[in-house]
Formats: structure tokens, C-alpha cells, sequence
């Protein structure tokens, strides 16, 4: 076992694939070797096929993120990037990320992520790469707020009831926001989101 790779930067969160191919096994031999690892204590399982040092500085379940996304386009948004933008004080239970895959649940050892499916029409503006040594995409504070009014507009009706806002211009831009809402191509939505955006922004001056 190479344990001298696990100390690198990257490899704090990596595949079986990119441990085989960085180590010059097969993907057979590179999985028994990182189960082994997690035996010993040297290594966590994150889930099937994706593996973290979680005792190294750098690591965070946020970088986890896209080696979850895999082949999927996504970033990290809704609540959890609200909060990281310092909108909201609440921590969402579950980091909370944007794909083009499927709606899921998933629970790991090192956290639980919820991916809430958009469109690839929405995944072209507004999200950027995270200020971390492991980087991840993650969606600016007016994105994040766009993303999830789009989803409170679903028939679930997830994110209907939304901590108190932080929409102080130094924060948020109301006109960024008004720019992005143009990427969401049903008209029914983009009012709907429009609407409850104006809601919040009175709920936000009458409150300050």
C-alpha cells in the first residue's frame, strides 16, 4: 500500500480509479489495498468507489462534492451556499448541491448530501470555484437564492419556509439576481420565483 500518496493535496478525497492508475495497479488491486486502509484507520470509505483522508488539514465533506457529482455537472447551492455566503445563520443538516443527474439522498461517513436536479440551461452562470485548497464549484449568494426559490416552486414544495435572509447589498446583489432569473425559460417559474423574491426583499426591509 502507498501510503505516501495519501498525504499529497490530491489525494485527500479520490476515486479507486485515480488511486490505480496514480499507484500503477489494476482497480481491483487498488480497492483491496484502500480496504485494507480503512481497516487499519489510515483511510475512510465515503461511499462506493470514493475514498477521503479525513485527517488531513485540507479536507472538508464539501470536497467530497464533486468526486460525488462524478460525471454530472454540479456545484455546491440552495441553503448550504447561502450559509457559506454568511445569508442565512442556520447550517443545513445536509450539504445541498445542484446537478444535472438525478433527485437523491446520500448518506455517508462523512456527512449527508442532498442533490436537487436543474436543468443545463441553469448550470452556465453564476457559480464559481470555491477560495479552498480542494476546490469545488459553488454558486455566488444571488445564484444560490435563485436556485432555491426555483425549487420551492415544485410540486414538493421543498424550501416554501426559508430562514431569515441577509439581502444587504454588501451581501447580495438584487440586480445580479434579476439577471440570472433569466435563465429559467418557463415564464410560470420565473414569475413565481420573481414573486417570492419580492416577498423576501419586504420581509428583509421591514425587518432591518
Amino acid at each position: 500500500m502507498r501510503f505516501e500518496l495519501l498525504t499529497r493535496p490530491d489525494f485527500v478525497v479520490f476515486s479507486t480509479r485515480e488511486f490505480a492508475l496514480e499507484a500503477g495497479i489494476s482497480v481491483a488491486t487498488a480497492s483491496r489495498q484502500l480496504a485494507r486502509a480503512v481497516r487499519s484507520g489510515a483511510l475512510t470509505s465515503v461511499t462506493r468507489g470514493v475514498w477521503a483522508n479525513t485527517a488531513h488539514p485540507f479536507f472538508h465533506p464539501l470536497a467530497c462534492v464533486p468526486q460525488l457529482l462524478g460525471n454530472e455537472q454540479g456545484y455546491v447551492s440552495f441553503l448550504t451556499a447561502l450559509h457559506l455566503h454568511d445569508m442565512v445563520s442556520q447550517i443545513p443538516n445536509a450539504v445541498h448541491v445542484a446537478t444535472t443527474g438525478h433527485a437523491r439522498k446520500l448518506t455517508t461517513s462523512v456527512g449527508t448530501y442532498e442533490f436537487f436536479h436543474l436543468g443545463p440551461n441553469m448550470m452556465r452562470d453564476g457559480v464559481v470555484w470555491s477560495e479552498t485548497r480542494i476546490l469545488y464549484r459553488l454558486a455566488t449568494p444571488e445564484k444560490a437564492l435563485l436556485d432555491t426559490l426555483y425549487i420551492a416552486t415544485r410540486k414538493r414544495r421543498r424550501f416554501h419556509s426559508l430562514p431569515e435572509l441577509n439581502l444587504s447589498p454588501r451581501r447580495f446583489s438584487s440586480r445580479e439576481f434579476k439577471r440570472l432569473l433569466a435563465a429559467i425559460e418557463n415564464h410560470r417559474i420565473s414569475m413565481a420565483v420573481q414573486q417570492r423574491f419580492q416577498e423576501l426583499s419586504g420581509r428583509t426591509l421591514r425587518a432591518s
